[in-house]
């Protein structure tokens, strides 16, 4: 092959891995948000008065209302369950952004080790030399097995703090018998475990050497 044409293959090849490495910090931070969401919905849910105190007396002190009265009316009619509705939304827009982003960080790197295979037969390297296995050979042939298991981690993590908050919630609606809210919590509900489900099942499939051309992911 000429070159030219190696030298852009090879630069396709550099800036693939930056896209990735800018998604994989993109996946760790949305990893880290959801699970503060849950945290903070989960806190809102568990029968703890005092949360419940703080979070007013922080809206009070934002909305800089002082009047006595007024704050004693906001601890009786703050709609907390539209607060934790607006939070199982933002859980399920985080959980989306998770799957997809842990897709295309898990895609990105199946193409790399694909490429290399390419650019070492283009460049004609000897079987024994490193150059280009970073993400193929060089990686598979050493990873520990906590890095193999990292996987199930990370979705036994998610599960803990996804499953708690999605269930409270909808204790939480059953118990209001509010029909309009059980209907679209419930809808949000389904669709984040469906992200769920695809964002695990994606996780263990993709985590191989290469994909099988049968059945991509």
């Amino acid at each position: 092959m000429e070159k030219e044409s190696v030298q852009v293959i090879t630069d396709h090849y550099q800036k693939t891995f930056e896209v990735t490495d800018e998604l994989w910090k993109e996946r760790n931070r949305l990893f880290v948000f959801l699970a503060l969401t849950c945290g903070i919905g989960l806190l809102l849910l568990l029968p703890v008065p005092e949360v419940s105190k703080l979070l007013v007396d922080a809206v009070a002190k934002l909305l800089g209302i002082t009047d006595p009265a007024r704050v004693n009316q906001l601890y009786t009619d703050f709609p907390l369950d539209i607060l934790l509705s607006i939070l199982l939304v933002i859980v399920f827009y985080l959980m989306q952004k998770l799957n997809s982003t842990n897709l295309s960080v898990m895609r990105n790197y199946l193409y790399l080790g694909a490429m290399e295979t390419e650019i070492r037969q283009d460049l004609g390297l000897p079987k024994e030399s490193v150059s280009f296995t970073r993400e193929g050979s060089f990686y598979w042939g050493r990873r520990s097995m906590m890095q193999a298991m990292s996987k199930w981690y990370y979705i036994l993590v998610v599960m803990i703090v996804l499953l708690p908050f999605l269930i409270l919630k909808l204790v939480s609606d059953f118990s209001s018998r509010n029909v309009l809210m059980i209907i679209l919590d419930g809808i949000v509900t389904i669709l984040t475990l469906l992200y769920f489900i695809d964002y695990a099942r994606s996780a263990v499939k993709m985590d191989a050497p290469k994909m099988s051309r049968s059945n991509p992911g």
